[in-house]
């Protein structure tokens, strides 16, 4: 059995496992007919799926026992932790990918410019070995690349984009970049000591990537219309999102966060389907706001 048919009989190990607890017949059974569909040999024996099992833990730390209980064999974690749930994400998507040439009319992936994902195994590297990084940067709202000399501390994920946290030796603060908008970067012979940043509190009280700096956050409550509302439930807005009221044609969330630039775009992307907003300063920034889309559609009317 050659490599790529051992990786296979792991995914799909794993993902029959994620679905359900099944005994090792069962496990047996759908491996035999994955081997028909994809023509491959991805039988095994007990002592094989026990192996497989060990290394799906070493990659992905997702730990698959025998329960005697059921004489089935199920996934001990319930709770993913995010990078294990990343992990599985990625294997998901690298299964749809690989058939995308037997089925490149059904995958249909969104038009989107390079994320600057090949920096991140660079970057990890100088965090582990304490290396500061240089780059050319390039702002939305300037044409001319500025070279920063960074030492980093940690990434950051938000909205499908990657961000670098780390403190600007230039300047001496900590500052966010982009990896999308990052060109030539290196890592240089540089030493510093690891002042780690704690990003999970620099952006606790936050929406989006923009830092709230020294604001103190606030107590806000949003009412959306029921069928939104579902949405928001499904996936929350921020972390301390809760339901304090609820009936058949609203909801109405509470959140405590600075509302910070980013949070007050993604709150007028409602539209109608948000319907009252607390406290009164954020509520009129959202209006004025809207005031001023309407203003500038008028113009555009008698342009």
């Amino acid at each position: 059995m050659n490599t790529t048919e051992i990786n296979i009989r792991q995914q799909l190990i794993l993902n029959k496992l994620r679905k359900g607890n099944f005994s090792f017949e069962e496990i047996l059974a759908y491996l035999e007919i994955e081997s028909d569909l994809q023509s491959l040999d991805l039988i095994l024996s007990k002592r094989t799926l026990q192996r497989d099992i060990n290394i799906i833990y070493s990659i992905y730390s997702v730990e698959i026992i025998f329960d005697r209980n059921i004489k089935k064999y199920r996934i001990v974690n319930d709770e993913q932790s995010a990078i294990q749930q990343r992990l599985l994400e990625t294997m998901d998507i690298y299964n749809a990918l690989s058939l995308k040439e037997k089925l490149s009319n059904n995958l249909i992936f969104e038009a989107r410019e390079p994320q600057g994902t090949q920096f991140i195994s660079t970057i990890l590297n100088a965090i582990k070995n304490q290396k500061q990084i240089k780059f050319y940067y390039y702002k939305y709202w300037n044409k001319k690349p500025e070279q920063r000399l960074i030492e980093p501390n940690a990434l950051k994920e938000h909205r499908q984009r990657w961000y670098i946290v780390g403190n600007d030796v230039n300047i001496e603060k900590p500052r966010i970049f982009g990896l999308d908008r990052i060109k030539n970067l290196e890592t240089t012979a540089i030493d510093f000591k690891l002042n780690k940043i704690d990003v999970a509190e620099m952006f606790k009280n936050s929406f989006g990537i923009i830092s709230p700096n020294n604001d103190s956050p606030i107590n806000i409550e949003l009412t959306f219309n029921s069928f939104q509302a579902k949405y928001l439930k499904s996936l929350p807005l921020h972390h301390s999102q809760k339901i304090i009221k609820e009936n058949e044609k609203q909801v109405v969330f509470s959140l405590f966060l600075v509302p910070t630039y980013d949070f007050i775009m993604e709150l007028l992307s409602f539209g109608a389907e948000l319907i009252y907003v607390e406290p009164k300063m954020l509520r009129d920034k959202i209006i004025n706001h809207h005031l001023s889309s309407l203003s500038a559609l008028k113009k555009l009317k008698n342009y």
